[in-house]
């Protein structure tokens, strides 16, 4: 990454989204202000939804967040823990940014470690979806950069929510989109960037063969995540605060 921004672009989340809007494949859509994916708020980011960028109907601050980062990564308390509950919800040790940043020189790629993270993260993930479920809204999910351990959750979410593959990976790479951003944000924030610059963004590769494995069971993604855990109650509760019907017009 060759391009620095200006410091004031690392005062606010680059990569920060409201899911609202995306249809699935049965004459839904994700409603707006419930589910935002980001990377990791930081001491001083904006306050207001429009300094933000939200859209008309997002609001801002979050009232739950779902931290995905591990105690090593965070070190201070989460600026966002006066105004929401903040859940910590660690995904273990195969994608924190330094697993990231040597899974692809590997055999078998950063495809591999996502489908280690699902697998070995299915209680996380099940506690994800009923806190998504229940949990005052919005909700917001992040990890660090909002990229990888965010894009394997926030991709299951959609995936039982039978949002199509090709929108969910849609949105996965709206990640690309921001790296300048992102990149600078991070750095102000001592994270260091992969020497490897196809880690800088994400791959649709990657979240793919996480898709593929919620595909691979007799029951598609609602049967792999009652397999973690996740009771036919929780999905309803999901599908009732996350979806609305598109009108007619």
């Amino acid at each position: 990454m060759t391009a620095f921004l200006s410091s004031a672009a690392a005062r606010r989340p680059a990569n920060l989204r409201d899911l609202g809007g995306l249809r699935t494949t049965d004459g839904y859509r994700v409603r707006h202000g419930v589910l935002y994916r980001s990377d990791a708020p930081r001491p001083g980011d904006p306050r207001d939804a429009r300094a933000l960028d939200l859209p008309e109907g997002s609001p801002w601050p979050p009232r739950t967040v779902v931290d995905l980062r591990s105690a090593a990564e965070t070190g201070e308390p989460h600026p966002l823990a006066d105004v929401a509950d903040v859940r910590p919800v660690p995904l273990g040790a195969s994608l924190t940014p330094e697993r990231v940043a040597t899974a692809a020189a590997g055999k078998d790629g950063l495809g591999w470690a996502y489908r280690l993270l699902a697998a070995e993260a299915g209680a996380e993930l099940a506690g994800i979806v009923r806190t998504v479920a229940d949990a005052p809204a919005p909700v917001l999910v992040h990890c660090a950069a909002g990229k990888d351990r965010t894009g394997i959750v926030v991709g299951v979410l959609l995936a039982v929510l039978d949002v199509p593959r090709a929108t969910v990976v849609a949105d996965y790479l709206r990640t690309n989109e921001v790296l300048p951003t992102l990149w600078d944000r991070l750095r102000a924030w001592g994270q260091p960037e992969p020497d490897d610059e196809a880690l800088l963004g994400v791959d649709a590769a990657a979240l793919e063969a996480v898709l593929d494995d919620l595909d691979a069971h007799p029951a598609g993604a609602a049967g792999r995540l009652r397999e973690w855990g996740v009771g036919d109650d929780d999905l309803r509760r999901l599908a009732e605060r996350l979806l609305e019907p598109v009108l007619p017009h």
